[in-house]
């Protein structure tokens, strides 16, 4: 049928509008030059990226569906008893191998079902009650950063 066709849906939560321009992304990564410049860092391997993610544990993607051909993008509500969790990544600019993650889970405790076999025991398992990063978990990540660099005195 000509006045049908198939997209895939999108998750309402997903959808966010960015509020940076490329004026400000270039303006970001100028200072950043500059600040590597005033502080002598001119290696890739002094040079670490620290991020989290959130995940959604539970939800479900788009679904491909059939829709009018004047239909573009079509949104389906995003289940509220998902779960989520914070996973901070640590990747080196020399591309090293990243350092083991920190997961953060939502809780007071960590449950002990709650650790899958393929883990390799070197990640930090967290628990906040946010969900996310706070102060002990914040120095828990510095410690699990400093551990796996061999940053210190005589390392990085």
């Amino acid at each position: 049928n000509p006045t049908l066709h198939t997209i895939k849906t999108k998750l309402i939560a997903y959808v966010r509008l960015s509020t940076y321009s490329e004026e400000d992304v270039k303006n970001f990564f100028n200072e950043y030059q500059r600040a590597l410049s005033k502080y002598g860092i001119c290696q890739a391997k002094y040079i670490y990226n620290m991020d989290e993610s959130g995940v959604r544990v539970g939800c479900p993607k788009g679904e491909t569906v059939i829709v009018p051909t004047q239909v573009k993008e079509l949104y389906t509500a995003s289940p509220e008893n998902c779960k989520s969790l914070t996973i901070i990544e640590t990747v080196c600019a020399d591309v090293s191998p990243p350092i083991p993650p920190v997961v953060i889970c939502p809780g007071e405790k960590i449950i002990e079902n709650w650790i899958h076999d393929n883990l390799t025991g070197v990640e930090v398992i967290a628990v906040s009650q946010s969900r996310y990063t706070n102060e002990n978990i914040a120095l828990a990540w510095l410690d699990h950063f400093i551990k796996h660099v061999g940053a210190g005195p005589t390392g990085h």
